[in-house]
């Protein structure tokens, strides 16, 4: 009998077809598995190996023994055997395997892969820790996870302002890539437990759902630095990226220093004057840890700079120390974007429009992928009166990260500066769309309403304006344009009252007097606003709803105070 006919004589392929269906039912039950499991994508391919070298043996058993009346017997002798039968054995399962194999190593692997143009976004990974005020932590590895991949080339990433605008919010994969314009996740969890820690993360595909890579990770505290690095390397590769050496640089050798600089940014992101002012204070404590702290300063200069906006503290006081807070994390990292971004910010905040268009301007050259820097070249652009110029510089950073509350908000208010009123509407509904509550969104959109006469959707959407200062502006002057004589001067008697006893806006108070025809009262304290450096006037000489005030020569006056003319 031929070797052919011997093989089908024992059963030899109907063994191998048996087997190859198992083999392949078995891997439908691990893959997921390993994916609900978070088991690293190496368990499955050591699943894959085994079922694979079962093959080879396969053919042997079937060789050897016969079933026969429900008995399994020896076969009888063959005139092939020893070595060359071996050979000929293993061939046989060898190629029988290599199917799976290439199909599993060769063809599925580059369809995981996401084709060109890469993109990411990095959703806050879960504090499985038994302490919840470690959450600033587990925020703190996202964020510098997606500073990292920002880094790598060819790869767009969602910045963290559109990733958390989506944070406790029910949406799927496909959803969730659909708002930020990414076709993959990377989601998963930190907990950590006195000096170990423990990372486990997953690279999900928008498109189908499916598990590209996951890792687990057991490290020592200390060591985050080069777990951040490992995991950002694992993504791009994945990604199939163009790497160019190390992606996490350790910003500072002291542990001590770091961990209080990621309790500063989780305070500071609140965005609230209690949560910037304890910003400052864990910013200052890591300086002290670690005074070359670059990105420390950074913070600090940041937090100080916004306590001018958010927390009522006099622009005056506040603004000249976030000055020298910028400048020296830039003299310990001169190529740092953050921190050639927030000097910029502090020059626009300060009404040195010239100072602040030039690190802007900086800030883009260092890094043009930067929206921030974008958003707030256009802020700059559009209070002065160039909308042209503003509307190119928010379309960039628009396009560069869609999701941001923040941005998307500036596309209206750029819009609304420069007339266009539907547009802006538009914009603003996006936003809140993203950002339910995100109250800047909510004061722009009652003034353009305000302007349109559309008074009860005005009110409405001024009570949900949190801002300092902002809705009291808006509204008192809303009332005195448009009759409502009574209810402006209530206002305003209630702020004058305020201020004997806290730091109440001098802007917001002139504007009311002004539109009520108290005008010498009003511009004395318009006065008060320039030498007080005051955060709400940096709007008004574009701002259509008071463009009745502009008619006196004196309020042009103090708009050079504020360098706008």
């Amino acid at each position: 009998m031929s070797l052919f006919g011997e093989f089908k004589r024992r059963r030899v392929f109907r063994a191998l077809i048996a087997y190859g269906i198992a083999a392949f039912a078995a891997l439908q039950i691990v893959e997921p598995i390993t994916h609900a499991l978070h088991w690293p994508d190496a368990v499955l391919s050591y699943v894959v190996v085994a079922l694979a070298a079962g093959f080879p043996i396969v053919v042997t058993v079937a060789w050897i023994f016969d079933v026969s009346a429900g008995r399994i017997e020896r076969a009888p002798a063959a005139r092939l055997r020893g070595l060359p039968l071996a050979a000929v054995l293993i061939a046989i399962g060898a190629a029988a395997a290599a199917p799976g194999l290439l199909y599993f190593f060769v063809v599925r692997s580059p369809a995981r892969t996401v084709s060109a143009p890469a993109s990411i976004a990095v959703l806050p990974f879960v504090n499985m820790s038994r302490e919840k005020e470690d959450e600033y932590f587990s925020d703190g590895i996202t964020e510098e996870l997606i500073n990292a991949l920002a880094n790598v080339e060819g790869l767009h990433v969602a910045s963290r302002t559109s990733v958390y605008a989506l944070k406790g919010r029910n949406l799927d994969a496909r959803e969730i890539g659909a708002r930020l314009n990414v076709s993959t996740l990377l989601e998963g969890s930190v907990r950590r437990e006195a000096n170990a820690l423990r990372v486990t993360a997953q690279l999900i595909s928008v498109a189908d759902d499916v598990h590209l890579w996951s890792k687990v990770y057991d490290r020592e505290l200390r060591g985050v630095f080069a777990l951040e690095d490992e995991i950002a390397h694992s993504i791009a590769q994945t990604l199939r990226s163009k790497l160019t050496g190390a992606l996490v640089k350790p910003s500072t050798s002291n542990f001590e220093a770091h961990d209080l600089y990621l309790q500063g940014r989780y305070f500071s992101a609140r965005r609230t004057a209690d949560g910037l002012r304890t910003a400052s204070q864990l910013f200052t404590k890591a300086i002290e840890k670690d005074p070359t702290y670059a990105l420390a300063w950074a913070g600090l200069a940041e937090t100080t700079a916004l306590q001018h906006q958010y927390g009522a503290e006099p622009g005056s006081v506040v603004l000249p120390k976030a000055k020298q807070q910028v400048r020296r994390a830039l003299e310990l990292d001169p190529a740092m974007v953050e921190a050639q971004s927030i000097l910029g910010l502090v020059a626009l905040s300060s009404y040195q429009w010239a100072d602040a268009e030039q690190a802007l301007r900086k800030a883009i050259e260092l890094n043009p992928r930067y929206a921030s820097a974008h958003h707030w070249y256009a802020a700059a652009l559009s209070n002065q009166g160039r909308h042209a110029e503003a509307y190119m510089e928010i379309d960039r950073a628009y396009r560069l990260d869609p999701g941001s509350p923040i941005i998307n908000n500036n596309v209206g208010v750029t819009r609304y500066f420069a007339g266009d009123f539907d547009g802006a509407i538009e914009a603003f509904r996006k936003t809140l769309d993203i950002a339910p509550d995100f109250s800047p969104t909510h004061g722009y959109l009652a003034e353009l309403y305000a302007v349109l006469r559309r008074y009860a959707e005005a009110e409405a959407e001024y009570a949900r304006c949190t801002m300092p200062g902002y809705s009291e502006r808006g509204r008192g002057v809303m009332y005195a344009l448009s009759g409502q004589r009574a209810e402006a001067l209530r206002l305003v008697e209630d702020l004058e009252r305020r201020a004997k006893r806290d730091s109440v806006s001098a802007t917001a108070r002139g504007s009311i007097w002004i539109a009520l025809g108290e005008k010498d009262r009003g511009y004395a304290l318009l006065a008060q606003a320039c030498a007080e450096v005051d955060p709400l006037f940096w709007d008004m000489k574009v701002d259509p709803l008071f463009e009745e005030l502009r008619g006196d020569p004196r309020f042009h006056e103090v708009l050079k105070c504020f360098r706008l003319e």
